[in-house]
């Protein structure tokens, strides 16, 4: 494949620079669905461990005056 695209580079450039082109807007596909992925996992994560959070019990003390 890559031998296809260096005839036709040197010939003419434009299919190369799509290919170059496309690579580059699927790597940034990539990137953002990882961090979107990410970004979704981390908040499942902290409401799972929000949900599971016991309360705490508070205690009031009385004070006495004098």
């Amino acid at each position: 494949m890559s031998t296809v695209l260096f005839a036709l580079m040197r010939e003419n450039p434009l299919p190369g620079l799509a290919a170059a082109s496309l690579n580059i807007v699927v790597a940034m596909c990539l990137v953002a669905l990882s961090l979107l992925l990410g970004i979704t996992i981390a908040m499942i994560a902290s409401a799972h461990s929000f949900s599971e959070r016991k309360p705490g019990t508070i205690r009031l003390e009385r004070r006495t005056i004098g």
